[in-house]
């Protein structure tokens, strides 16, 4: 059960798309002077994200976040001061191909990328525009990469409903993996009990702070766990359901600064 005592936030975890970056994938000014403002009062703004190791490191490195990263929803944790990985809890090799081959029965036409680390490799027509720099030339059937557990499994369908979608996933093989996502489009499978929660915890207990001194920010389902978690959460007001759900509090928009809304009201809550 949550501490919901006074006990001053210490380690805000924030999502990155759709929460701290704006429409063009950019962090605000308004943004960033709230995170620098936050240490001021010894709060540590780490980014709790969907995204690879590669591309939260660049983001982290514009947003002075860190000096740990929960990447790839909670499968890795990275030390970005020093370069080096904490934990990564992974699918194992023999279950991500079955993951893979069960969902290709059930969903003919589905589509998708895997992550190793720092390797996102898609199949071909899984990005449309491709987002370069962030993944691998696109492959035929990322089945000839599975040599290795794999960090994460992502799927998306050209025209199947993404509601009907991450249901026959999670009816699939959701007592196999654990299945979210990370927006509109696809559907994220990751180890069993593996989460943003489970990755912001770690972290925590890496940096020595406890669950009551937790704040987390999101948008998405992939969210909830660490908003459900979190001592104290937002949602903002960009959020689905679910995320706007488990929250304590809805932030602005992500356009509308919202992480930095958030940060003001913790602030104010621990020092007024």
């Amino acid at each position: 059960m949550k501490d919901f005592s006074q006990k001053p936030v210490r380690l805000l975890g924030t999502d990155l798309d759709g929460t701290l970056l704006n429409h063009l994938g950019q962090i605000s000014k308004s943004n960033l002077t709230a995170i620098t403002r936050a240490r001021k009062y010894k709060i540590i703004s780490i980014v709790s994200t969907a995204r690879s190791i590669n591309s939260t490191r660049q983001i982290a490195s514009a947003g002075g976040l860190g000096p740990l990263a929960v990447c790839q929803n909670g499968a890795t944790v990275y030390d970005l001061r020093n370069n080096r990985l904490i934990s990564h809890t992974p699918i194992e090799q023999d279950l991500a191909g079955s993951i893979i081959l069960k969902i290709r029965e059930q969903i003919p036409g589905v589509i998708f990328a895997i992550e190793k680390l720092e390797r996102f490799i898609p199949e071909h027509d899984f990005f449309a525009p491709a987002a370069t720099g962030l993944f691998e030339d696109p492959i035929n059937d990322v089945l000839n990469e599975v040599d290795r557990p794999i960090t994460k499994i992502i799927c998306k369908h050209s025209h199947l409903a993404h509601d009907e979608l991450k249901e026959i996933a999670e009816n699939a093989c959701g007592n196999l993996v654990t299945t979210t996502s990370a927006g509109a489009e696809w559907v994220d499978f990751q180890a069993l009990g593996t989460s943003k929660a489970t990755g912001l915890a770690h972290a925590g207990q890496v940096l020595g702070f406890d669950q009551a001194e937790s704040a987390a920010i999101g948008d998405q389902s992939n969210d909830v766990p660490m908003l459900i978690w979190a001592n104290y959460s937002a949602a903002t007001a960009n959020a689905n359901d679910d995320a706007k759900a488990a929250a304590n509090w809805q932030a602005p928009a992500n356009t509308e600064n919202g992480v930095a809304a958030f940060i003001e009201h913790l602030i104010d809550k621990f020092n007024s």
